[in-house]
């Protein structure tokens, strides 16, 4: 069952991932960077740092949230090619801002939310 509770909540994710990032693309802004890309991986990172800190590593909810929800909603993938279009296009100014603000700004909401978590409850 846990099977198939996964795989709904990464559906769930697949799809809220799918509507911020059209919402976003719709705006004048997101034609010359990557803005939702570096939102849901932010969101993320936030998110599954509170879950992690609010529940015990063999929490039942940590798999079906953590590798479900936060997997399907967050996308490794499309960062890399994104990363990859801008090298190609020797935009490195903006590939840096890219990769630093989406690196160090994940572990740095992760480990804020963690201890978020920890704390509330």
């Amino acid at each position: 069952m846990f099977v198939f509770y996964t795989a709904v909540a990464g559906g769930i994710g697949s799809a809220l991932r799918f509507f911020i990032s059209q919402s976003i693309q719709k705006t004048k802004f997101h034609a010359h960077f990557p803005y939702s890309i570096i939102l849901i991986n932010l969101l993320g990172a936030a998110g599954l740092g509170v879950l992690t800190g609010a529940v015990t590593s063999n929490d039942p909810l940590l798999l079906i949230i953590g590798i479900g929800f936060f997997g399907g909603f967050t996308t490794f993938s499309t960062f890399s090619v994104e990363a990859a279009a801008m090298l190609h296009e020797r935009l490195i100014g903006q590939l840096a801002v890219y990769l630093l603000v989406t690196i160090i700004g994940s572990l740095c909401l992760f480990a804020t939310f963690y201890q978020i978590g920890q704390r509330l409850f």
